[in-house]
């Protein structure tokens, strides 16, 4: 069986512009430091994949910020 290591790091690199953009999107009006949640998502999704997806969970279901 061959293993496509460039198919992988594609699908693993598509996987991640996905999750961060949906983080990012959840988190506009949850936070003041959107471009820190971003690079966090980012950096949690390229080290170990379910930790971004429980950090976008978590953006998802925070509530937004009161003013």
């Amino acid at each position: 069986m061959d293993i496509n290591a460039t198919l992988i790091s594609l699908t693993i690199l598509l996987l991640t512009i996905v999750i961060v953009g949906l983080t990012v999107k959840f988190a506009k009006g949850k936070t003041t430091h959107l471009l820190q949640v971003g690079m966090l998502a980012l950096l949690l999704n390229l080290v170990f994949a379910p930790a971004g997806w429980i950090y976008c969970w978590y953006w998802s279901t925070k509530a937004p910020l009161t003013r």
